[in-house]
Order: structure tokens, then sequence, then C-alpha cells
């Protein structure tokens, strides 16, 4: 027992931030969020900084694993465990991403006005707050497609922490689905499901997996991924049904339309260097 003078000993976390280039963002964070697990990042003025907590003992191993992908700008701190917590929640505050829709933590809601939505998004280990332009597009043209009214299934690939998909279901969607091939982000997208008392299914798997077809497909994943799954995302899109893409960059614009030249382009947009499309089918 310790004596009346003596101080718990305090137990700290290691932050971990990097500043990496869009690209770097787009083709090889994913990788270093498996082994690692993700935090979130921030993106001010061009200027991506991503956030990861550690255990002190994982100082070196994290720095050589970013050093296997040419990032050598990596800050640390000590950040007191038991701040740790709102460390974190102080990242994260709602945000209006559409004239209808809000994105807000579990523990910072808005009042919304009658026809607005508010989606409450807990990250977990998966990525999707509407915070990065990728998912910010998204989100609005889905605003913007549900005014012409609701497409009946919808499947979220990638869905991450449900974000797209929950948005779909309050948006007045059918039935949605939200796929993604990592059981963390299945894990964080039931909670947010159940958070916002929506109906979605959400499944742990691959596209190829699924043999439903859909009136929207939202696909906010990697270039790579993109252009691979092309010829499967056709397949699976009904007959007049829209397919939206994000989470590459405005470069790779041209390699998605080459990629899915047989669709009818009916949108494309840009925004901090990452690139929207929208397809019919």
């Amino acid at each position: 027992m310790k004596g009346a003078g003596e101080q718990t000993e305090k137990s700290f976390l290691l932050e971990a931030t990097l500043r990496v280039s869009p690209e770097a963002l787009e083709r090889d964070l994913p990788l270093l969020a498996e082994e690692w697990g993700g935090f979130g990042f921030v993106e001010e003025g061009g200027e991506v900084r991503v956030i990861f907590y550690l255990s002190p003992e994982d100082r070196e191993r994290f720095r050589e694993a970013c050093r296997r992908y040419g990032w050598e700008e990596i800050s640390f701190r000590e950040v007191p465990e038991e701040d740790w917590s709102s460390t974190w929640r102080e990242s994260f505050k709602p945000l209006r991403v559409s004239s209808r829709i809000w994105v807000c933590p579990p523990w910072e809601r808005v009042k919304t006005d009658p026809g607005e939505v508010e989606i409450v998004i807990d990250p977990g280990q998966a990525f999707g707050t509407g915070h990065h332009p990728t998912t910010a597009l998204m989100l609005e043209a889905l605003d913007r497609l549900f005014r012409e009214g609701p497409p009946g299934r919808v499947l979220d690939l990638g869905c991450g922490t449900g974000i797209l998909a929950i948005a779909a279901a309050k948006l007045g969607a059918e039935h949605v689905v939200a796929l993604d091939i990592d059981p963390r982000a299945c894990q964080a997208a039931r909670e947010n499901v159940q958070r916002n008392g929506v109906r979605v299914e959400v499944l742990s798997g691959r596209i190829e997996e699924i043999q439903a077809d859909f009136d929207l497909i939202l696909a906010n994943i990697s270039a790579w991924e993109l252009r691979t799954l092309a010829p499967v995302l056709r397949e699976r899109l009904r007959p007049g049904g829209r397919l939206f893409l994000s989470g590459f960059l405005a470069k790779e614009i041209a390699e998605m339309l080459e990629a899915y030249r047989n669709l009818d382009l009916i949108s494309r947009q840009v925004r901090d260097e990452w690139g929207f499309l929208a397809f019919r089918k």
C-alpha cells in the first residue's frame, strides 16, 4: 500500500502523428492501419495529419513500419491514459455535410430542424466520420439523389463506420446492405446502426459473395479496388441504377472513367485533390 505522501504512477499512451501526402493516404494508410489500428486523420490546407495511439514500448516498431512506406516525418508525445478519451473526443465535432445531413459523435448531439437528418457516429477502429472530402462528397450526393426519390436497394461497399449506409436508411431507402472485409469495421458499423435506430444489414465479406443486385451502390474505397471491382460492380447494378464512387485522387479520374466506360457518367466533382464520380447503368 502506498503511503500518504506517495502519488499513484500515471500510465501513458503514445500519440504518434504522421504528415503524409494525399497519395500516400489513399495508397498506404489502409495497410498501416490494418497492422496498427487507426485513430483518425485531419486534413488542413492540403496537408494530412494521421494520428495513432500506441503503447509507449511500440515507438520504434511503429517508426520502422512507417519507414517501410517512406514516412519519416513522425512526431510523438505522451498522453495520460485517463485523458485519452477527452483528447480523442475533442477531435470529432458535429459537422453539417449537406443542407439536410448532420454527422455527430454520441457525446455531442445537435438539435435538428424538421427535414434534417442526424447521423450519430462513433468511429471505433473504422474510417468514416464525414470530415474527409471523399465521405462528404458521397453524403452530399446521397442528399441530392434522395430528394428525387429514395432507391429501393442500396449497397455500401467498404462501409467502414457504416456512415453512408446509415445515411441511406435515414433518408428513406427500403433495404440497405453494408459490406466490409474488415471485422472491426463491421463491428463498428453494427454498433452505429444500433445507435441510430435504423435497419441496415451489416455483412462481413467480399462483393463477389453477394448475389443480389442494387438500385444504388456506394463505393468509397481505393482506386486500385475500384478498378479491380469494376466488372462485378456493373454486374450488381440494376438497369437504371446508380453507382457513386470516391476514395481516389483527382488525377486518377481518367483511370476511373476508363474502367467504368460502359456506364453513363452523370456527375464528376473534385474537392481538395479528391475525386467523386456518379454513373447510371
